[in-house]
């Protein structure tokens, strides 16, 4: 297998010979959604399966997810949400469409902070999760550092996210056992 090969494997969720499988992945996604979004720090944490928990052997997602906690700090206080990632989601504002899941951001002031629509992909892979700026207006940093249009970045544990001036920390609780 040649690097260009195993890196386009690497940077895609997406297997097995589904016929549409941005519909798929949307469809179940509507099916098995519930609202959710960033909570006091001092509750317990729920975490929420994105796009969707695949059934046992799917193929279109992984099978192990990447658990994450993405940590938000305001003036009066500091709000977590748990994410168990097993396919690509959208950080931004609106609602999700096929082909398109988005974190909704804008109950958090994201729009007033410079937040896009469609910001910023989370993308998780086998053995890395990936943070991609989708072009956003504001621009997407990890630890001070640009992210460029469609460049991928690897995420690691406790890393800064800055989408416009809205600022995450990602906390990575659990990976797939095929991660490093």
């Amino acid at each position: 297998m040649t690097d260009d090969s195993q890196s386009n494997q690497e940077t895609s969720i997406i297997r097995g010979n589904a016929s549409d499988p941005l519909n798929t992945i949307f469809e179940r996604f509507m099916a098995n959604y519930t609202p959710f979004g960033f909570h006091v720090q001092s509750e317990q944490v729920g975490y929420h399966a994105l796009p969707y928990k695949p059934g046992e052997g799917e193929q279109i997602l992984l099978p192990q997810p990447w658990r994450i906690i993405l940590e938000m700090s305001t003036e009066e206080r500091r709000m977590v949400m748990g994410l168990d990632l097993y396919g690509d989601v959208i950080l931004g504002r609106g609602s999700s469409r096929p082909g398109r899941i988005i974190v909704d951001l804008e109950p958090y002031n994201a729009q007033a902070q410079g937040v896009s629509r469609e910001h910023a992909m989370l993308r998780p892979t086998k053995t890395q999760l990936y943070v991609i700026d989708q072009g956003s207006t504001n621009g997407t940093t990890v630890n001070g550092t640009l992210c460029s249009r469609g460049i991928v970045i690897g995420l690691k544990n406790d890393n800064m996210l800055a989408l416009g001036n809205m600022l995450l920390m990602v906390h990575i609780l659990d990976k797939p056992d095929t991660a490093k």
